[in-house]
């Protein structure tokens, strides 16, 4: 049974952060694209149904960001 409880936790935890950098890569592409790149969805459900074949890329800026914000921190701190 813990099995169970522990795949639907990190699936719960997998889309929320799939969420959160996905989103973030489509803020960043928007403000350096000056507006031009289109965000497809506008809540979590459109996100799960909208897994289109760039979203790999767009969810890989959207970590880096996260990357590099905390690799700045660290570096502010020292």
């Amino acid at each position: 049974m813990s099995i169970v409880i522990d795949v639907f936790i990190w699936l719960l935890i997998e889309s929320f952060f799939g969420f959160v950098f996905y989103s973030t890569g489509c803020l960043i592409l928007k403000v350096f694209t000056l507006g031009r790149y289109k965000i497809a969805f506008k809540d979590f459900t459109t996100f799960r149904a909208s897994k289109e074949k760039n979203f790999n890329l767009v969810w890989l800026l959207g970590m880096l960001f996260y990357i590099a914000l905390i690799l700045f921190i660290i570096y502010l701190n020292n």
